[in-house]
């Protein structure tokens, strides 16, 4: 099956939208870092779209998105109806937010150096022992990782449910 890169409307109609930003807004919004602009603007437009659509998709799987999805058979979770911007302003159900898009490109050019999704086990557990609880992952195993400033880039659209591992308390 041959690969076709469709950028997300807004409209939730966009059949097999596997983007939520194009490669002429990434590539603006990558302009802006630097340090980074270098390695995305080396990249052919045909590895920004695979990797813009890779971005999306990873997005949408390690966030627990605010609101509801407008369109329920959509390829992708937005847009979406009842979520509210950093300033309390309701963003339009027919909109992809401006985070959605910075973050979508993050996303993109933070993969696009590494694939940091490579050789990843189920849980990469080798052992548990149950009293006095002890963990042991397999030697060189890394959880799947997130960019830190993601958080922040998409804090008022959704939450992060997976990237660094967190601690809680245990309660006996």
């Amino acid at each position: 099956m041959a690969f076709a890169f469709l950028v997300e409307d807004g409209t939730g109609l966009v059949a097999a939208a596997n983007s939520y930003v194009s490669v002429s807004d990434a590539d603006d919004s990558t302009t802006l870092n630097i340090h980074a602009s270098d390695a995305w603007n080396a990249l052919s437009n045909a590895d920004k779209e695979r990797m813009l659509s890779w971005g999306t998709r990873i997005l949408d799987d390690y966030t627990r998105w605010f609101g509801t999805k407008t369109v329920s058979d959509s390829p992708l979770r937005w847009p979406r109806t009842g979520v509210t911007d950093c300033d309390d302003i309701t963003i339009d159900a027919n909109t992809i937010p401006e985070q959605l898009k910075v973050a979508t490109a993050e996303m993109a050019r933070f993969y696009s150096v590494q694939d940091r999704t490579l050789d990843r086990d189920q849980d990469g557990l080798e052992s548990l022992t149950a009293d006095v609880v002890e963990l042991v992952f397999r030697k060189n195993y890394k959880l799947p990782t997130i960019p830190g400033n993601m958080t922040y880039l998409i804090q008022c659209l959704g939450t992060i449910t997976s990237g660094k591992p967190r601690f809680v308390n245990i309660i006996r």
